[in-house]
């Protein structure tokens, strides 16, 4: 009996070194996540969104004790080949998790897309061009990369990118050039811009419609950030940031204190410093969270909406843009649900449920945040990201 108990725990640990291996990968480009640059592992999760047809890859990135789940969808195409939208951290997990929704080999992904300039949603593009040599690659207008601003497509992807996603699908005559543009349709958001170094960089973002599933597909767009703390999230983590004081001993692990933690994480990813994270005045360097949190993060989960992040520094610069795409988006497609990169998905979402969470732009006080998290944490960088004084 002891004999096989300790047979057991031995392939339990090959097991979980065998998960380890495959979860590695190498992080090229300097980015604001673990690891900053290098080797890091990420665990990867694979959601079918529809049996046969869509599934969702999640990881999650890392800010120190922050976490946020990250998404890859991938749809499989009527000819059995797959398009992937914005690959994740380049690990053997992750890529087999993806070729399992094919025939399981490589040659089965025809199709990586880069949805947005951000990078954490295109910096590892390259890495699985790399693995699926012959796929094409299509990206939203806009690519550049960070300090270096101008660099050609081969620096950035490792080859040229095969069509840019200007526009719409309508705009497209060729249908050699978008060959999946008659099951996956597309409406590209361009609205405003940012400081990059000295040059200004355009704000895009593509928004895709997979016909046979009735399924929206956005990056950054919408949001739905989920009341209870999400099973990925690391316990250890949610704990620290559940302190009432970082001079306190990290608590007991008990689910008050994990859903402490989680709703201070949503709020802190969400303003970057929002209203109840104080300095404390008696004790220097220590940081302390003031009473009315909870019912700062209970404005803002558990609904559909436009990010706080998004709505503020983004589609405030350009609301005319916003509302031409937001029509364009509603009355072409009778979408069921849509899936987001962040946060929770899919998520039942009808084009009249996609208007109203951008009902803001025609009135700010609807779905208004709460004005001490704008104060204290968005506005102070809006302004320095839009040049204000």
């Amino acid at each position: 009996m002891a004999a096989a108990s300790a047979a057991a725990l031995r392939a339990t640990g090959a097991n979980a070194a065998d998960d380890d291996a495959r979860r590695l990968f190498e992080q090229r480009f300097p980015v604001l996540f673990k690891p900053f640059i290098g080797r890091g592992t990420r665990a990867t999760v694979k959601r079918t969104i529809v049996p046969g047809q869509m599934w969702a890859f999640e990881q999650n990135i890392e800010l120190g004790p922050l976490e946020t789940t990250i998404r890859c969808v991938t749809c499989k195409l009527s000819d059995g080949s797959l398009w992937v939208h914005a690959p994740l951290a380049p690990t053997e997990e992750f890529f087999e998790f993806v070729e399992s929704c094919g025939d399981g080999t490589s040659a089965c992904v025809r199709y990586v897309v880069v949805p947005t300039y951000a990078l954490e949603h295109k910096i590892f593009a390259k890495d699985a061009l790399a693995r699926w040599r012959g796929a094409k690659l299509y990206a939203s207008p806009g690519q550049f990369t960070f300090p270096i601003r101008d660099v050609s497509d081969e620096i950035v992807f490792g080859k040229k990118v095969d069509f840019v996603l200007q526009g719409s699908d309508l705009d497209v005559r060729s249908p050699v050039a978008v060959p999946w543009k008659d099951e996956i349709e597309f409406e590209t958001l361009e609205a405003g811009t940012f400081d990059v170094g000295s040059t200004k960089q355009t704000i895009y973002e593509t928004a895709f419609f997979h016909k046979p599933s009735k399924t929206l597909i956005v990056t950054d767009a919408l949001a739905q950030i989920p009341i209870d703390p999400p099973e990925a999230n690391s316990v250890e983590k949610l704990l620290v940031v559940s302190q009432r004081s970082t001079a306190d001993p990290v608590p007991e692990d008990t689910p008050e204190a994990r859903r402490a933690g989680w709703e201070k994480t949503a709020l802190l990813v969400s303003y970057f410093f929002p209203e109840h994270e104080e300095l404390d005045p008696a004790a220097p360097g220590t940081v302390i969270w003031t009473d009315g949190w909870h019912d700062n993060f209970q404005a803002l989960a558990g609904r559909l909406l436009v990010p706080p992040v998004v709505r503020t520094l983004l589609y405030a610069q350009n609301p005319n843009a916003v509302r031409r795409w937001v029509a364009a988006v509603s009355s072409r497609w009778d979408f069921e649900r849509v899936v987001p990169a962040h946060w929770e998905a899919p998520l039942a979402c009808s084009p009249g449920d996609f208007k109203r969470a951008f009902a803001f732009l025609d009135d700010d006080a609807i779905d208004a945040f709460p004005e001490g998290d704008l104060k204290h944490g968005l506005q102070p960088v809006a302004d320095i990201v839009l040049k204000k004084k």
